[in-house]
């Protein structure tokens, strides 16, 4: 059980970001390559969005928990993300991709996960898939809700069809506890107030903007009151990684081949 502190970084155009993988506190767990927060009321942290740029071998998911995004690419996708809503992109060999705030004004709060690609799957075709709110089972126990956006949990099950599988859980907590059967790579980011969690062998108590990394310890037991979590878990990817930007493929020779292919016009072919 690890606690990475977030590092405040500016990323796009000049937004305002806590980056909590990817950074120099934990540059990734394969397959978990970043995790970055958005979240600002000021509109001089966001106004510059993040503007067209390549990706090559990974999926994103951009889960808006407030306010609105605007994204287009380089195959004639465009539309607006909205509160509350997730999308979940596969870059596959290649794709241009810009997100932009649809708002002047107002809170922005969202994230954008990196996960990586297996070896056979990151010249695959490009994808999208758009979760609407109502597509999310929202699961209410004492004390707790979780807002499913990929994985199971009880007898529900999340809309996501991510290449590699991943649990991606929105939890909110009201005096009550989450418990969940950990897999090779657990991560519990708390975005409100302060929680407890605890392993058979452990217990910690982690507050908002800090991460919890656990490896498989089994079963983990999380309290909370009038706060909440991200917790994303999925097996470990024992695959190299070579990752210069937005492009993560599994040697250097494959990135250095992505940027020619960019330079060369050849990127999406």
């Amino acid at each position: 059980m690890k606690i990475i502190q977030g590092e405040k970084v500016k990323d796009g155009a000049g937004v305002s970001i806590n980056r909590v993988i990817g950074g120099r506190g934990l540059n990734h767990i394969n397959p978990f390559l970043m995790l970055d927060e958005f979240r600002s009321d000021d509109s001089k942290d966001y106004e510059a969005g993040f503007p067209m740029h390549p990706h090559r071998g990974m999926e994103t998911i951009t889960y808006m928990v407030k306010g609105s995004f605007t994204h287009r690419d380089s195959r004639g996708n465009q539309g607006n993300l909205n509160e509350g809503e997730v999308q979940w992109m596969t870059a596959g060999k290649g794709i241009l991709h810009e997100e932009m705030p649809a708002m002047k004004d107002g809170e922005l709060w969202g994230y954008q996960l990196w996960v990586n690609l297996p070896k056979e799957l990151k010249m695959t075709e490009p994808r999208y898939s758009h979760l609407k709110v109502e597509d999310m089972p929202l699961v209410k126990e004492e004390g707790v809700s979780i807002k499913l956006i990929s994985g199971k949990y009880l007898h529900h099950e999340g809309p996501a069809k991510p290449y590699y599988p991943v649990d991606y859980m929105d939890v909110r907590f009201n005096g009550g506890t989450f418990k969940r059967k950990l897999k090779g790579v657990n991560l519990v980011y708390v975005h409100s107030g302060e929680i407890t969690v605890k392993t058979k062998n452990h217990s910690v108590n982690v507050n908002a903007g800090d991460l919890c990394f656990l490896e498989d310890e089994g079963i983990i037991s999380i309290y909370g009151e009038n706060s909440g979590i991200l917790f994303i878990s999925a097996e470990k990817l024992d695959e190299p990684v070579a990752k210069y930007g937005p492009i993560v493929m599994n040697t250097m020779e494959e990135v250095m081949q992505a940027v020619d292919d960019f330079n060369n016009g050849d990127f999406e072919k």
